[in-house]
């Protein structure tokens, strides 16, 4: 049954602090949405060391920014005849909006773009520095590999956000932000929402958290640089409170103004099915709509979506039948997922009465996991080279002659200079900023580690990369696995000069 009274008890509290203090995340901003009520709590520290969270601080709220981009499409549709769900995005901004499959850029809708469903997988370690603009980021389409058929498999992309950002404020002639403030955010009652860190700044008494790292070699918290790249846009460029979100979830929850009850009607329903279930906690088959994730469980429909990006993560939900909903910010990049995901399953199993022995423990579920991935990282020459010769032969060239600037229209540039036995490429300006170790394995086999800045070493992905020549054995170009769902099919980055 619906909750009647605040869920802030004192055993959840308690509860909250204690998966804090286990996961190391600062702070944590929860609202439950319970039929007219609405609840709201602030637990930690927005700024260390004592700058408390309340129900108005404001976070980065990363991907949950997708249901608002989906939304302000169903706007203009509403009052555009010529325009709709099945409008290609090249009938648009056709100069702009290139794939690598010229069949597949001519079919692709909006509606395809905000059920990640057009096959261009995330490509997230392509996203470049703060000095590229959204139409930037659109045009590097082109030269990004494509991971599956038209329509075929569900495959995440927030660049596909980014494009229907760019296809909206080529239609309006505006900011993508500016129209969401205007025909949602200030109709909704969300005051303290913005589309920028400058924004937020420049507002008068609001407190923007501070993003922070758990550095567990010195059991401190590490300030984490602000997220400031316009080119995510519509994908999850959106600072708000939990107050402010409530508001969101409470009109969804309601199907009202300002939004239509066609769009209402269209934005929640699975254009698109799938079984990879990464950290989602519930049980697959899951689906995607526009902007939003549908799963079910025990029977209750949930609508739902998480965010993360540098220092921050946060989640929102509701269960339409049920009239019940919540949303949380936090201030750390995973930890603070990890914490939402253990919070809201319990949230749910006492919602809907889940026995006792069918409930897990979500946050050692979790820890579980990432010990596992811990412990394949130690092996990882191995697990990526599983027929290592017992004598590991040496590169067909030496090692400084592998040295020298490389690039990728769309990765950007990798210049890979000899440390010792090892290369090494700054990439600190991207979106995810990293430092790349090319570790020599055997012949022209490499291992690459991604170090993340401010990541838990332990934490590192490792990667295969591998060079080619040319006859006269000058190394012409380097590839890496850098993005999973192309199944090992590297990213090739050319040397500029041979």
């Amino acid at each position: 049954m619906p909750l009647t009274q605040s869920p802030f008890t004192a055993k959840f509290n308690d509860r909250v602090q204690g998966l804090l203090d286990r996961w190391h995340v600062p702070g944590l901003a929860i609202a439950v949405i319970d039929g007219p009520s609405t609840f709201s709590k602030g637990y930690g520290f927005s700024v260390l060391p004592d700058t408390p969270v309340t129900p108005e601080t404001v976070f980065f709220t990363a991907s949950t920014t997708k249901s608002f981009t989906a939304a302000s499409v169903s706007l203009l549709i509403d009052e555009n005849p010529g325009l709709d769900w099945t409008s290609t995005l090249s009938s648009v901004i056709k100069d702009e909006f290139v794939l690598s499959d010229s069949s597949i850029t001519s079919q692709v809708t909006f509606e395809d773009a905000l059920s990640n469903r057009a096959g261009l997988s995330d490509h997230k370690l392509s996203f470049g520095p703060k000095t590229n603009s959204v139409k930037d980021a659109v045009r590097s389409l082109r030269h990004l590999p494509l991971a599956a058929d038209f329509r075929a498999r569900y495959l995440y992309s927030s660049y596909m956000f980014s494009a229907v950002s760019h296809a909206v404020e080529t239609m309006t002639g505006s900011g993508l932000g500016d129209l969401m403030k205007e025909r949602l955010w200030g109709p909704l009652g969300m005051r303290h929402t913005y589309w920028t860190p400058q924004q937020a700044a420049a507002d008068p008494g609001t407190i923007l958290a501070q993003g922070y790292a758990w550095d567990a070699s010195t059991k401190t918290f590490i300030e984490q640089p602000v997220p400031d790249f316009p080119a995510v846009s519509g994908a999850g460029a959106m600072i708000s409170n939990v107050v402010d979100y409530a508001k969101w979830l409470r009109g969804m929850m309601n199907m009202s103004s300002p939004l239509s009850q066609a769009a209402h009607q269209t934005l929640t329903e699975p254009r698109i099915h799938f079984t990879e279930s990464g950290n989602n906690p519930f049980a697959p088959p899951h689906a995607y709509a526009l902007g939003w994730t549908i799963d079910t469980y025990h029977g209750q429909r949930v609508i739902w979506h998480g965010g993360s990006w540098t220092g921050f993560g946060s989640v929102m939900m509701y269960l339409p039948d049920l009239q019940w909903g919540l949303v949380m910010m936090g201030n750390t990049t995973g930890t603070t997922n990890c914490v939402q995901i253990s919070l809201f399953m319990d949230m749910l199993d006492e919602l809907l009465g889940t026995p006792s022995p069918e409930r897990v423990d979500w946050s050692s579920e979790l820890e579980l996991r990432i010990a596992n991935r811990r412990r394949d990282n130690l092996r990882v020459r191995e697990r990526l080279y599983p027929s290592l010769p017992s004598q590991p032969s040496r590169p067909s060239v030496s090692l400084d002659a592998h040295a020298g600037r490389y690039s990728h229209p769309a990765y950007g540039n990798l210049d890979l200079e000899l440390r010792g036995v090892s290369l090494f490429a700054d990439r600190l300006l991207q979106e995810i900023p990293m430092v790349i170790w090319m570790l020599h394995v055997t012949g022209d086999s490499w291992l690459a580690r991604l170090e993340v800045l401010r990541q838990d070493p332990r934490d590192y992905d490792f990667v295969k990369a591998t060079f080619e020549f040319t006859v006269d054995r000058v190394a012409k170009r380097v590839g890496l696995d850098l993005e999973p769902a192309l199944g090992g099919e590297m990213i090739w980055f050319n040397r500029l000069i041979l």
